[in-house]
């Protein structure tokens, strides 16, 4: 956000460095003498230069991709540069000083001097070349760039980069076209000029130590808060114009009339960032969506909600299956990943829009989230009062699509801001503790059992065709065409094919047992892949025919599953069941005995 900002204005003060002043000569040299105009050989120099710099930068992002470095060493790497950079901006003798900066001008300005003599297009983009590693190397603000490029990821660090750029060919462009006279004011005020540049260089390392301390969000939010938000989003609007578009599955449902079965329930637990990344990954999630809840006004946005000015809280709403995950799971989720307590906001972000609430859905949701309030205050794992409310829903708005996911689009930022905003220390001393542990594995009063309604499902699977058919409708797209239409999900790319963890998957449609995480073995396929299936009965084999070659086709009672395959292990049998993740559903072994799939618990004794 402010790093791209930043990232034009340090391309634009390039062109000050005390090196970099002596070749501005030569980009004028490329334009007509005279006039004020840009010349086709002056817009060749600085699009080769720009070219150049791009080029270099990735290269070296290049060698970072097949490198395995932690992501706490690219937090540090990023603060601890970036102050380097303040400092060399606001103390500039410094940078000179540096004896491999002085070398590679000295090449760099041998291969300027060859190219200009040739006095063409082809010796201009010589120049540009040549120039690009003197522009970042000899400039100090240049490791502005790398101290945001290597760390992020390929498509931020890019925006970046080319905001970098941008402020370079612009501040070039504009020499070229006013010729020497702006050459000589630069040189002029180079000295006058030094108070500005020091204070650049100071905010410079004010940022890197917010980075280093994760509270570059908190930066944020009060440019946010001071109404500069347009500036703040461009980066954001960018990155979500020309990244890969995706359907956003709470829209997607809502059209499509999914799954009835299914039930939502709203959380306020701080910034949503965090909330939703604590439930977008657990079993029977189906979707949760960050977004404002609760407010007077009829619309919200983050600038608004951020400002105060509607009522609104940040809040992720979760679509989930009652039959996979129940209300009181989603709210052990939920209250393991707040601090009930607090009744100013959370951790680093204040203000009411920070503060905790649950929005139930239903009066039975009401009785469950009342019962685990209760059960949580008599743990006694809080001195102070617990401060969430208990509200009832009554609007949600969806936020911008650069939020969501944030904790993958921006894994490097997020996990920084979880950090420095206190709230991954405060989970993880507060919830290992006994009364912590003895609230999760506390079980909910009856009159609380009583009120939750999780659909029952048939327990013997003997489902009508007619039955399976209409089930079949309330599965995702991707789903659909696998299971329905006898499709194949890309390999390693699906949910399933590396997942390790201890339990059994179920049939997508009707939820009978199909295989166990105990004959699940790595086929090095990028499939789902298992030596046997829980029982005989679980699945049926068909001829396939639909290839140039015979494959035997696994189904399930609803439909397609995958194929076997007789490359297997031999010690178990020699077979392979090759599966697909959307036609399955993961059921942890922890998760068993409460969906009803007790029986199966022998599987791993």
């Amino acid at each position: 956000m402010i790093l791209f900002f930043i990232a034009i204005l340090a391309g634009i003060f390039t062109v000050a460095a005390p090196c970099i002043l002596p070749l501005l000569p030569i980009v004028i040299g490329a334009s007509e003498a005279g006039e004020k105009r840009i010349s086709k050989r002056a817009i060749t120099v600085i699009g080769s230069l720009s070219v150049s710099v791009i080029l270099f930068t990735l290269l070296l992002k290049a060698t970072t991709i097949f490198i395995s470095i932690p992501q706490v060493f690219w937090t540090s790497f990023s603060g601890v540069i970036i102050i380097l950079v303040g400092i060399a901006i606001a103390f500039p003798s410094l940078w000179t000083r540096i004896p491999f900066v002085q070398k590679l001008s000295i090449l760099s300005n041998k291969a300027v001097g060859a190219g200009y003599q040739k006095k063409s297009y082809g010796g201009d983009m010589l120049i540009g070349l040549a120039l690009g590693p003197v522009f970042t190397t000899c400039s100090p603000t240049y490791l502005f760039i790398i101290a945001t490029t290597l760390p992020a990821s390929f498509l931020v660090g890019l925006v970046y980069l080319l905001g970098f750029t941008f402020g370079l060919a612009l501040s070039l462009l504009l020499i070229a076209y006013f010729g020497q006279r702006i050459v000589n004011k630069i040189s002029e005020h180079f000295h006058t000029t030094g108070k500005i540049k020091k204070v650049f260089g100071i905010l410079i390392a004010v940022i890197g130590i917010l980075i280093l301390s994760g509270y570059d969000k908190k930066l944020e939010t009060f440019i946010l808060d001071s109404g500069y938000g347009a500036t703040i989003n461009l980066e954001d609007k960018l990155i979500e114009k020309f990244a890969p578009k995706e359907m956003n599955k709470q829209s997607y449902m809502e059209k499509n009339n999914m799954n009835e079965n299914y039930e939502k329930i709203t959380l306020a637990g701080g910034c949503f960032w965090c909330t939703e990344a604590y439930f977008q990954e657990q079993p029977g999630v189906i979707d949760a969506v960050s977004g404002y809840a609760g407010g007077s006004k009829q619309d919200a946005s983050y600038l608004k909600v951020s400002l105060g000015m509607t009522g609104h809280r940040e809040a992720v709403q979760i679509t989930y299956d009652p039959q996979i995950i129940s209300t009181e799971k989603i709210l052990d989720i939920y209250w393991s990943h707040i601090d009930p307590t607090n009744t100013e906001g959370q951790f680093a972000d204040k203000g009411f829009q920070y503060t905790t609430a649950i929005f139930y859905h239903t009066d039975e949701q009401k009785e469950v989230v009342l019962d685990s309030k209760k059960r949580l205050e008599q743990s006694g794992l809080f001195d102070k009062p617990i401060a969430t409310e208990i509200v009832s829903f009554t609007d949600f708005f969806e936020a911008e699509n650069y939020h969501q996911d944030y904790y993958k689009k921006a894994s490097d930022h997020y996990e920084r801001y979880k950090k420095g905003s206190g709230r991954a220390g405060f989970v993880e001393e507060t919830w290992a503790k006994d009364a912590a542990i003895k609230f999760l594995e506390a079980e909910q009063t009856v009159s609380a059992k009583t009120a939750s309604v999780n659909k029952e499902i048939k327990k013997d699977y003997n489902y009508t065709e007619e039955e399976i058919a209409e089930m079949l409708k309330n599965l995702d797209p991707l789903a659909y065409h696998v299971v329905a239409e006898n499709g194949t999900e890309s390999p390693f790319k699906n949910k399933y094919w590396d997942n390790k963890a201890e339990g059994i998957y179920v049939d997508v449609v009707t939820k009978k047992p199909l295989f166990s995480s105990t004959h699940k073995y790595d086929s090095g396929t990028g499939w789902p892949s298992f030596w046997r299936t829980i029982d005989d009965n679980s699945v049926t084999l068909h001829e396939d025919n639909s290839l140039s070659t015979t494959r035997t086709e696994v189904r399930s009672d609803a439909g397609h599953v995958g194929h076997v395959f007789n490359d297997g292990p031999v010690e178990e049998g020699g077979r392979r069941f090759c599966t697909n993740s959307a036609s399955l559903l993961f059921v942890p072994k922890e998760e068993m005995k409460n969906q009803g799939y007790e029986e199966y618990l022998y599987l791993f004794n």
